[in-house]
């Protein structure tokens, strides 16, 4: 795969490959736990405007959400405690694959904050690639990029229509 793979994909298409990659890798790698929480979370991001998603989604991050010894420590705005104990409990002594995961769909969010997309979003698609290597290496299965071929560039300025992601689910539709 290359970055040229994405020159027809939206913005909100290459979001909805990098959450399909991270739930690919998180059913391959912790079958056992229950992801529908952090998925159900992820996947508003396709529907959503991005930094209303991001202003949930970064607070639960590893990075982040281990920067405080409790909830009560921290300055959280958007996830409640019961929130908070959950992501927790579901994160704790997990690898830093998970932190480094979900800061790339951070900063595929970030990249193009409140501005236009210059360069076909070459800089998104390579933070993509970016997770798509870290299943590479980890011998996990890639989603087939024609999931999100619907989603087209030519939508919204490169942004893509809004859609209900967690239609795309690996986790949700089990």
């Amino acid at each position: 795969m290359k970055i040229s793979d994405f020159n027809n994909i939206s913005m909100n298409g290459r979001m909805a490959y990098a959450i399909l990659c991270v739930e690919k890798y998180l059913k391959e790698k912790y079958p056992d736990d229950n992801w529908d929480d952090l998925s159900k979370l992820m996947w508003t991001v396709t529907s959503i405007y991005w930094d209303e998603w991001d202003n949930k989604f970064i607070e639960i991050i590893p990075e982040y959400l281990f920067e405080f010894n409790s909830y009560a420590e921290s300055d959280f705005e958007e996830i409640s405690e019961d929130e908070y104990n959950s992501f927790v409990a579901l994160l704790r002594d997990k690898s830093d694959t998970i932190n480094q995961l979900l800061m790339k769909l951070h900063k595929i969010q970030e990249v193009y904050s409140y501005s236009s997309i210059p360069d076909n979003g070459k800089e998104a698609s390579q933070l993509v690639l970016d997770i798509y290597h870290i299943l590479e290496q980890g011998d996990i299965a890639l989603p087939d990029l024609d999931i999100v071929s619907f989603s087209n560039f030519s939508e919204r300025d490169g942004w893509g229509n809004k859609f209900d992601g967690t239609k795309l689910s690996l986790i949700l539709n089990k």
